[in-house]
C-alpha cells in the first residue's frame, strides 16, 4: 500500500510513542482493489489526548474528539486518527448513543459496516482481515460485518451506502444482506433528507446503477414513494419492451455520468402511471412529461436538492417528451435553455430512446437527435435570435412606441415568436412594421 510521506510519518510517530497504528476503512479497501486512495484513516490504541500530545495542538483539530477522532496534519499530509472504539445503542437510527474506547483492533473493526471496510493494514505487519473482506472484494460480494439486520438497525443509511458501492463497483449483496436491506428499508425514514440525497446521487453515478435500480426499487421507494406505481407497470406499447421502472433503470445506465442527466432519467417517467389510458392501439401517457416534471420538482424539493440543480432537472424532465423536428422547434427550446442545458437535453433524449426496446435505439431516431444537435450548432454559429434578450427591439423601444405595462411583455413574446417561426426578420425597423401590422 502506497501512501504520502507525511502519512507514513504519522504512523511512525504513533509507533515510536508505544502505540499501534493501522490504516483502516476505505483507503485499505481501495488499495486492495488497486485504486489509489484519496484520503487516509488511521486507527490506534492511543487516546485522543495522547494523539494530540504526540503531534501538538497546532497540528490537530478536535472536531471529532468526543468520538475518538482527531484530524492531524503532518509533513504536508492530512489524516483522521481515531482511537479503537466500540459503539452501543443507536436510538436515532443513525448515531451511537454511547462510544467507549477499546484496546483491541479486532473490537474496533467489529463495529464497522461491510467486511471490506473492516480490513486494517500496517506496513510492518501487513493486512488484518478478520471478516474475510479481501475474499468478498475478489468475489464481488457485499456482506455485512456480523449480523446484517443489526448493522442496518444501528444505522439505516448503511443500506443506501451499500447500494452505492454495488452501483459503483458491481458488487452483489449476498442473500442475507440483501434480505436485511429490504426488511430494514423502512428505517430510512429516520435518516435526514440531505444524507439520503447524497447517497442517492452517488448511487446514480455508478457504472452498475441499472442492476441496483432493477433489484432494489422498494428500498428507494421508502423515500421516493412515487417510484412504487412504476414497478411492474406494463406500458402496453409496441414502442416499449419494458415496464416503466425497467425502462427507467436502463435509461439511467444509458445516460452519461452527469448528475443532472442521471437524475432526470430517474424521474423522467415517474408520472406515467398517473396519466395512463388504454385503447385499441395500446397504452398512452398523454401529458406525462409535465406530470413527471411536477413530481420531480416535489421529490427533489423534499430531498433538499439545491435549487439550481432541481430547476435544471425539472426542466430536462419537462422537455424530454419529443425530439425537436426542425429549426423552429430547436430555437424555441433554446429560448429557455442555454447551450449546456440543450446539450444535456439531447443526452436525455439519447438515453430515453436507447432504453425503450431490447434492440436499442433505431437509426432513424438517432438521426433525428443528431439533426437537432446540428440545428443548435447552426443557431450558435449564425447568432440566430432565440430569446427575447436577443431581439433587435427592447422594452425601451416599445415604451417609445407607446406600449406600457403588461403590453410590453406580450409584444416582445409576439415578436420573438414571429422571428423564431420565420415570419419576420430580427431587424429593428422590420420588427416595428410587423408589430404595427400585427
Amino acid at each position: 500500500m502506497k501512501f504520502p510521506d507525511g502519512i507514513g510519518e504519522m504512523m511512525e510517530k504513533l509507533e515510536e510513542s508505544g502505540f499501534s497504528a493501522h490504516f483502516v476503512g476505505g483507503c485499505v479497501r481501495d488499495a486492495v482493489m488497486g485504486i489509489t486512495p484519496h484520503d487516509y484513516d488511521i486507527t490506534t490504541n492511543a487516546r485522543p489526548h495522547q494523539i494530540i500530545e504526540i503531534f501538538g495542538e497546532n497540528h490537530c483539530s478536535e472536531y471529532g474528539r468526543a468520538f475518538g477522532t482527531v484530524g492531524v496534519k503532518c509533513g504536508g499530509a492530512f489524516a483522521e486518527i481515531t482511537t479503537y472504539r466500540t459503539e452501543k445503542n443507536y436510538s436515532d437510527g443513525r448515531h451511537p448513543d454511547t462510544v467507549e474506547f477499546a484496546d483491541a483492533l479486532a473490537d474496533d473493526l467489529a463495529r464497522r459496516d461491510f467486511t471490506w471496510n473492516a480490513m486494517a493494514y500496517s506496513p510492518k505487519t501487513g493486512l488484518f482481515d478478520p471478516f474475510g473482506g479481501r475474499d468478498d472484494l475478489q468475489n464481488g460480494v457485499l456482506r455485512c460485518v456480523g449480523t446484517a439486520q443489526a448493522r442496518f438497525h444501528e444505522d439505516a443509511l448503511r443500506i443506501l451506502r451499500g447500494l452505492r458501492f454495488c452501483a459503483r463497483f458491481g458488487f452483489t449483496p449476498e442473500p442475507v444482506t440483501a434480505a436485511a436491506m429490504r426488511a430494514g428499508a423502512f428505517r430510512l425514514e429516520m435518516i435526514s433528507a440531505e444524507r439520503v440525497f447524497t447517497e442517492l446521487c452517488g448511487m446514480l453515478m455508478g457504472e452498475h446503477v441499472t442492476q441496483v435500480l432493477v433489484e432494489f426499487p422498494e428500498v428507494l421507494a421508502v423515500r421516493i414513494p412515487e417510484i412504487s406505481p412504476c414497478i411492474a407497470f406494463s406500458q402496453h406499447s409496441k414502442h416499449h419492451d419494458f415496464t416503466v421502472w425497467e425502462h427507467t433503470a436502463i435509461a439511467v445506465g444509458k445516460a452519461p455520468v452527469e448528475l443532472p442527466v442521471r437524475l432526470a432519467m430517474l424521474l423522467h417517467d415517474i408520472g406515467k402511471p398517473a396519466c395512463f389510458t388504454m385503447d385499441a392501439r395500446g397504452g398512452h401517457f398523454k401529458g406525462h412529461a409535465q406530470i413527471s416534471a411536477q413530481l420531480a420538482d416535489a421529490i427533489l424539493l423534499r430531498l433538499k436538492c439545491d435549487n439550481r440543480l432541481r430547476r435544471l432537472v425539472t426542466k430536462l424532465v419537462a422537455a424530454h417528451r419529443d425530439i425537436p423536428s426542425g429549426m423552429t422547434e430547436v430555437r424555441k427550446l433554446l429560448g429557455f435553455m442555454n447551450d449546456e442545458e440543450f446539450r444535456q437535453f439531447l443526452e436525455v433524449l439519447r438515453a430515453d430512446n436507447a432504453a425503450k426496446l431490447r434492440s436499442g435505439m433505431d437509426e432513424a431516431t438517432l438521426h433525428k437527435i443528431e439533426k437537432a444537435a446540428e440545428y443548435a450548432e447552426k443557431c450558435r454559429n449564425e447568432g440566430l435570435c432565440c430569446k427575447i434578450s436577443e431581439l433587435a427591439l427592447n422594452g425601451n423601444d416599445l415604451i417609445s412606441l407607446g406600449f406600457s405595462g403588461k403590453e410590453i411583455g406580450k409584444a416582445l413574446e409576439f415578436l420573438l415568436d414571429a422571428v423564431v417561426c420565420g415570419r419576420c426578420g430580427n431587424d429593428r425597423e422590420e420588427l416595428v412594421r410587423y408589430l404595427r401590422n400585427g
